[in-house]
């Protein structure tokens, strides 16, 4: 199977969502194309239209609104699995340091859309979909990140050089999120012992429970796009009991399950 870097999706919505702690597991820009999202970002609403980008690193949780705009929300979203080259990473994590330093406002995750960009975006966006060799996706992944780069704003998407153990796991298991995972496997594949990919994790303030969860809740959002069953979506996360999904949707995000799926 051809290896992803970039995963592509779409959320649609014909009345309000409002979602809490959704999980940004791999850095990923959402571009809303109609309607608009009502972030809250350090306490402080933030909208985002058509006109910018929502760009945010990985092992962030948002808390939102979608709001749809005489017809429907409509935003579509690139997740990215692979990093820029390393020397620009270096680059990148003094300027965000910098920039941080010098005022966090600007550190808001937010883009200006300008038609170089949504060339690159929409080239990316079709690409997810063709099955690409890894090294002609990651040409056109460089050359993405080339053009972000050149707007200043790659600091945003990569702020540090070296990624945590957690967001390594997140964007591990988000390839098979309803694999029947376990921590001695998954251990393994991380070439460490079970012991020690837990006390890292702890350090980290989490647990491979809790990552796994919100993986797979995550991926219960983008399938409900679908109009699937309740009890698809449950078996295709990873959970036999329906009742047991939804109540894990509801302490992850706020809502039930039928009340997501009544917004689109």
């Amino acid at each position: 199977m051809t290896k992803t870097l970039v995963q592509a999706g779409q959320f649609r919505g014909v009345t309000s969502q409002p979602l809490r702690n959704v999980l940004i597991y791999a850095p990923t820009i959402i571009w809303v194309n109609r309607g608009y999202k009502k972030l809250w970002w350090q306490d402080d609403p933030r909208h985002y239209t058509q006109e910018d980008w929502l760009v945010v690193p990985a092992s962030h949780y948002l808390t939102f609104v979608n709001e749809p705009s005489q017809t429907t929300f409509y935003s579509r979203t690139l997740t990215f699995l692979e990093p820029p080259p390393s020397e620009w990473l270096e680059d990148l994590s003094s300027r965000a340091a910098s920039a941080s330093a010098s005022n966090a406002v600007n550190n808001e995750p937010r883009v200006s859309v300008t038609p170089q960009l949504a060339y690159c975006f929409d080239t990316l966006y079709e690409m997810a979909e063709k099955n690409l060799a890894a090294d002609t996706q990651r040409q056109f992944l460089h050359g993405f990140y080339a053009e972000l780069k050149a707007a200043g704003s790659l600091h945003l998407l990569f702020p540090s050089k070296e990624g945590a153990l957690k967001e390594q796991l997140a964007s591990y298991l988000s390839l098979n999120p309803g694999d029947a995972h376990s921590i001695d496997t998954v251990a393994t594949h991380f070439s460490m012992s079970p012991a020690t990919l837990k006390r890292k994790l702890a350090s980290e303030e989490t647990s491979f429970r809790q990552v796994l969860t919100n993986i797979r809740m995550v991926y219960a959002l983008s399938l409900m796009q679908k109009s699937r069953t309740q009890l698809n979506i449950a078996l295709a996360c990873g959970y036999q009991s329906e009742v047991r999904f939804a109540s894990r949707f509801k302490d992850v995000f706020g809502v039930t399950p039928k009340q997501y799926v009544q917004t689109l």
